[in-house]
């Protein structure tokens, strides 16, 4: 996968003069060090090099805009959860036991991974108020919410409560105590080593579960992130550290290796672009600020790579090369130049080719992200429409309305309006650079 991903990168990059941007980024060919001279290429930094390589991309994320409820399947890959997100999960075991089987139990796996934290768990969509108590060395959570109270239950457990369960967060190296009580058939070898899961125990009441096995997902703080700033390893939100993350992991990522990723705080490095996405930005009223860019969401590891590095490309309007033997990473937003060309460095003439596809341009954008504030489900962002594009797009004479042409911009590890707002305008603005330069230069550019 690796191999593949820098195949790509390197195929279709040479050189970046970002028009938008003013950054210059430079990117040799494999073996163009035998060349005198050779031709350059330039494109805009935000029309993307990874979104061209593969259309997969929503396949990897398209759970975040789905029910996100807990399913029992007989194969299913892990999750990965980046950022905080709201997720179902996988059941992976459930039995009944007691008199007439009046007590359910399920273990519910969460994340291939160690998690942060566990924030809620969600019952058919009420968030879960619990108690918490101590049994068999485990941290046990009795619910206490009313919709889940019946005091003439005779089999609750105690106060009229019906549900209880217990939190690994994958760091485990022991079976649950309580689980181990609870079920003859778990045993000192169930641990679920590197899996962050969920015991739950419910009583049987046809009044408040009469119409079966409730919906049941979790608010979840995902994957700890090596920092290389700080060089340590915690929980965040920043789409820059999980893509570096991805791209290092040895058991579900790309597996390169450190001397493979650029981790300066120079341009195209992973820490410049971690501090670009952790910058403030003031919203529309003038006084609200948060972070430039963050991402939230989750995928699995069956999912394709790059799939996975588009879907988190697309929380930071980012794009990644593959440059000296190393991953470059650089966030939407201006960067500084690294090299100038002057005339003396050209061997012959620029060459400049203008609008080579107007007629596939886009003058509008939807965007659509997962929001936050309403339980992480999907939402459309408002449209946004450029008058100068619109206009430019409209003969002389003719009615604009005629003329207009909306995308979509789809964006999983989203999940504030505001920041999807920003996205999709760099995302509209971006489609429209399709001027681009070539330039023949000495092997100084290399």
């Amino acid at each position: 996968m690796a191999k593949q991903i820098k195949q790509a990168v390197i195929a279709a990059l040479i050189v970046y003069i970002s028009v938008a941007t003013g950054g210059l980024f430079i990117a040799a060919l494999e073996g163009a060090a035998v060349a005198a001279m050779w031709t350059t290429f330039a494109t805009t930094l935000l029309g993307g090099v990874i979104g061209k390589m593969t259309s997969k991309g929503i396949d990897a994320s398209s759970g975040n805009f789905g029910t996100k409820f807990a399913t029992r399947e007989a194969v299913a890959p892990r999750q990965i959860i980046y950022g905080k997100a709201r997720v179902g999960g996988t059941i992976v075991h459930m039995e009944t036991t007691g008199t007439d089987n009046y007590l359910l139990h399920m273990v519910v796996a969460i994340a291939g991974h160690e998690i942060e934290e566990l924030t809620s768990v969600r019952i058919n969509d009420n968030d879960l108020t619990t108690s918490t108590s101590t049994i068999n060395g485990s941290t046990v959570y009795t619910v206490t919410n009313a919709d889940y109270t019946n005091t003439d239950n005779d089999n609750n457990f105690g106060s009229g409560r019906l549900m209880r369960y217990t939190f690994q967060d994958g760091s485990q190296t022991a079976v649950d105590g309580y689980m181990n009580a609870q079920l003859g058939s778990m045993d000192t070898s169930d641990k679920f080593r590197d899996v962050a899961y969920v015991y739950l125990q419910m009583v049987f009441d046809a009044e408040k579960f009469g119409g079966g096995i409730p919906a049941i997902s979790f608010l979840v703080k995902g994957k700890k992130c090596y920092d290389p700033r700080s060089g340590n390893t915690v929980w965040t939100d920043n789409p820059a550290l999980h893509i570096r993350d991805f791209l290092t992991n040895t058991q579900y990522g790309i597996k390169a290796t450190t001397s493979e990723i650029n981790d300066t705080t120079n341009a195209g490095g992973f820490s410049s672009a971690a501090n670009i996405c952790e910058q403030n930005v003031t919203l529309a009223n003038g006084s609200t600020t948060e972070k430039r860019y963050t991402a939230n969401g989750f995928t699995n590891f069956s999912a394709n790579g790059n799939g996975i590095i588009e879907s988190l490309l697309s929380a930071m309007a980012g794009k990644m090369s593959y440059v000296n033997g190393k991953f470059n990473v650089f966030a939407g937003a201006t960067q500084t130049p690294s090299l100038t060309i002057t005339d003396d460095d050209l061997l012959d003439a620029v060459q400049i080719q203008t609008n080579p596809n107007s007629g596939n341009l886009f003058n509008s954008v939807k965007p659509l992200y997962v929001d936050s504030t309403q339980g992480y489900v999907a939402a459309d962002a408002e449209v946004y429409q450029d008058t100068g594009m619109l206009n430019a797009d409209t003969p002389t004479g003719e009615s604009t309305a005629n003329y207009v042409k909306q995308m979509e911009s789809q964006l999983p590890f989203t999940v504030t309006d505001t920041m999807a707002q920003r996205l999709g305008r760099i995302a509209l603005k971006s489609q429209r650079q399709t001027t681009s330069l070539s330039c023949l230069v000495s092997l100084k550019y290399m």
